[in-house]
């Protein structure tokens, strides 16, 4: 079925200031908003040395 909401998106950026790593969050929160208003996310920023573990356990829950 065309337009099935049956997919997921998982990035990791790295190379970003504290600050930079804060924007894109925010904009990642607004975009969620946007198009997945009832989806459920997680969102997490730290040190590269950590990323396994930000996958894992996430700081920050968005959405549902």
């Amino acid at each position: 079925m065309a337009g099935t909401k049956n997919n997921a998106l998982v990035a990791v950026i790295s190379g970003l200031t504290q600050t930079q790593a804060a924007q894109m969050s925010k904009e990642i929160m607004k975009a969620k908003a946007k198009y997945a208003p009832y989806g459920r996310g997680t969102i997490a920023a730290g040190k590269t040395n950590g990323v396994g573990a930000l996958i894992q356990n996430g700081i920050k829950r968005i959405g549902g």
